[in-house]
């Protein structure tokens, strides 16, 4: 059985459409909520004047909403931006160590199917099998193979060549580390669930200050139900910053 997590990682993977028509759903079944909750108090209540909270009370609660969802933005986008700067990182590595040991330089031939090797696996296994959501032993095992191709380059030509081996070997790790941490910790589970319940009591606050007038409650539910579709649809389709496999695709380390 799938955890909370795994659901919220489902969720984000799929089609932008899909994910707007799952945000709808949510969006009439929150507006059903605090409109139901409005007529219910407007025809059985006697006693509305004195149930109903001043009008400015509901922007409280929505300031609550919108901090939150400012903040839960931002941890989103900052994903995203990691995510992309891994990527360019590991490029950057793989190249500069393609050419340290290339033919021009250092001239070892085992480095180019190494690294091949490597890249080659992280594509098939990681990339596009796992969606960055797991560690593949074949991609590790291409690893090793490049940190011992950096050991034998140490033993041969000892000095800065093979300081800088290691170095970019070392890089290679690092990004290697950090493109699978974010893959695997890029959907908080717990603050989606937060800005969402939030959104409900932002919209029940909106119907209490609409209880005499069902009429001017529907529409202000109707349009704050619009908005927060669309923000939380927003979100949604960046979440997880592996989705556009096609947009950052490993076999461009190798040009």
């Amino acid at each position: 059985m799938r955890t909370a997590e795994q659901w919220a990682d489902y969720v984000f993977g799929l089609p932008a459409l899909t994910q707007f028509a799952i945000f709808a759903v949510h969006g009439l079944v929150v507006f059903g909520l605090s409109f139901g909750l409005l007529m219910l108090f407007n025809t059985r209540s006697k006693r509305i004047a004195q149930l109903m909270p001043v009008g400015p009370f509901f922007a409280a609660i929505s300031m609550v909403l919108a901090l939150f969802l400012a903040f839960h933005a931002a941890d989103i986008w900052s994903h995203k931006r990691d995510a992309e700067r891994a990527f360019l990182q590991a490029r950057s590595a793989i190249r500069s160590f393609s050419q340290l040991t290339g033919p021009g330089q250092l001239n070892v031939p085992e480095a180019a199917a190494a690294v091949r090797r490597y890249v080659v696996a992280v594509k098939d296994e990681e990339w596009t099998k796992h969606r960055n959501q797991k560690a593949s032993d074949k991609a590790e095992e291409a690893l090793r193979d490049l940190q011992a191709v950096a050991v034998r380059i140490a033993r041969d030509t000892p000095g800065p060549s093979a300081a800088q081996a290691f170095a970019l070997v070392d890089d290679i790790a690092k990004t290697r580390s950090d493109r699978l941490w974010i893959g695997q910790n890029h959907t908080e589970f717990t603050t989606w669930f937060a800005v969402l319940l939030i959104g409900l009591m932002t919209h029940l606050a909106v119907a209490s200050v609409h209880l005499d007038r069902p009429r001017a409650g529907a529409m202000a539910l109707a349009l704050l139900a619009a908005t927060t579709t669309i923000a939380y649809w927003s979100l949604g389709v960046v979440d997880d910053p592996y989705r556009h496999l096609d947009k950052l695709d490993p076999m461009t380390w190798l040009n």
